[in-house]
């Protein structure tokens, strides 16, 4: 049976609420990084920083953000959440409007914040919810005058008129998938229809943000590894999502159990699985992959053992080596070792000045280490390198590896080499259209 709390300190409210709030990941620094480290969890050893994120904010830099809930109430059964309607051991509670726009303005008043994302359980039921988070944030725009971030969230099912009203105080609004695929969600999010609970509003948010609102953007999230979904099913999705419904990015987030939960037949999902969807997420985002040009093993996932865009290089040798002063942009986007800025470095200093070698080429940014063995300086190899290029059929033709998925047709993997390197995307993702593409986990070049 459920707890509640009957009548809760603010401080004890924030600290429940803001816990159930931590796998919900909203911000870069929330993802997770190959060697494991989780941003979930910022500081536990301080009770009044340990659920304050750390966020990048054009023009403000590195700002404090407060993940909360509105209430940890809920009646929907999802089976990967840490307050579902499922959950016996729950201490019940929740924040009137007024209480935690209150709350927050002392935190900023301490400096601690200067941003808020609230999400909420869905209580007596979603418009009902909703009205609250929005009242909040209207509280927090008119009475306090915050001019800071807010980031809300869309419930599911939640109604037009709502979402346009969320849209008039937020910075960011998102509506969370889950799942890739309706009946996938269907196993993990039974009261959640995904085309009525879940698309559609994330297509009203859409085009609400195209004919202009306060918000600038929406996001979505993934649970990784709640059901048996593959990293094809994700991008795919992620990939209709970017194209279709204007959406600015994903998140991804592995599933973990509940220390309390027992008899869950799924174990806690490898966190470099995470991490690899944000590499490929990044690659579609930022350098201009097509989704064709993922690569994926036998089962449809992503190879754990080496970084995508090295996985890419070593399915495509037709395609290198490419000569740094002579390539254009996206085909040195293609380069292991080589990212947007250091891409964009050599271009600019090329003119003029050609490169000659990998000493020559650090002080762009480029990691050479990983770039040295597909790469040319002017159709020559550099004297000192030694490296040569990792080739798939030399140590990896037994895994199975695959390119060339397409959405909305029937797939053909082959792994035939092309004949030339990838010619760049005719348009970008329409929500990315205009705006710099941030990466804030390990540095993916």
């Amino acid at each position: 049976m459920a707890t509640f709390l009957k009548a809760p300190d603010t401080s004890s409210k924030l600290d429940i609420l803001s816990a159930s709030a931590r796998f919900d990941i909203c911000l870069s620094s929330c993802s997770t990084n190959s060697s494991g480290t989780s941003g979930r969890i910022r500081d536990p050893l301080d009770p009044l920083r340990k659920w304050i994120y750390p966020a990048h904010v054009p023009g403000k830099g590195r700002v404090g953000i407060l993940k909360v809930l509105q209430t940890n109430v809920c009646k929907n059964r999802c089976t990967y959440c840490s307050f579902s309607a499922l959950k016996d051991n729950v201490v019940r509670t929740g924040f009137r409007p007024d209480e935690l726009a209150k709350a927050f303005m002392e935190l900023v008043r301490t400096d601690m914040v200067h941003g808020i994302f609230i999400s909420s359980g869905v209580g007596v039921n979603t418009d009902t919810t909703m009205e609250k988070m929005i009242l909040t944030a209207e509280i927090l725009r008119k009475h306090y005058r915050f001019d800071g971030y807010i980031h809300l969230k869309i419930l599911p099912g939640a109604s037009y008129n709502l979402i346009e009203a969320a849209a008039s105080y937020a910075n960011r609004l998102s509506v969370n998938l889950e799942s890739p695929g309706r009946e996938l969600l269907g196993l993990i999010a039974p009261d959640k229809d995904m085309i009525r609970d879940l698309v559609l509003p994330m297509k009203q948010t859409g085009e609400i943000l195209r004919r202009g609102a306060r918000a600038s953007s929406q996001t979505t999230q993934f649970v990784v590894g709640a059901t048996d979904e593959s990293d094809c099913d994700i991008m795919k999705t992620v990939d209709w999502i970017y194209r279709r419904l204007f959406v600015f990015r994903a998140y991804f987030s592995a599933y973990q159990p509940d220390e309390r939960e027992t008899g869950r037949p799924l174990p806690p999902e490898p966190l470099l699985r995470e991490h690899r969807l944000y590499q490929c997420d990044f690659l579609l985002r930022a350098y201009g992959f097509g989704l064709q040009e993922l690569v994926f093993d036998a089962s449809g996932n992503i190879p754990l053992d080496v970084d995508p865009k090295t996985a890419y290089a070593m399915m495509h040798p037709e395609c290198f080596p490419v000569d740094i002063n002579r390539a254009e942009k996206h085909h040195l986007l293609r380069v292991p070792g080589i990212g947007p800025v250091s891409a964009e470095r050599i271009i600019r200093e090329r003119i003029g000045n050609p490169f000659h070698g990998l000493e020559a080429l650090k002080g762009t940014g480029v990691v050479t280490d990983r770039s040295a063995p597909y790469i040319l300086f002017s159709g020559k190899r550099d004297r000192s390198s030694a490296y040569r290029q990792r080739w798939l059929f030399e140590e990896t033709a037994c895994s199975g590896w695959r390119t060339g998925v397409f959405p909305y047709r029937n797939e053909t993997f082959s792994n035939k080499a092309k004949t030339a390197m990838p010619q760049p995307p005719s348009s970008i993702y329409p929500a990315l259209a205009g705006k710099p593409v941030a990466w804030r986990g390990r540095r993916l070049t």
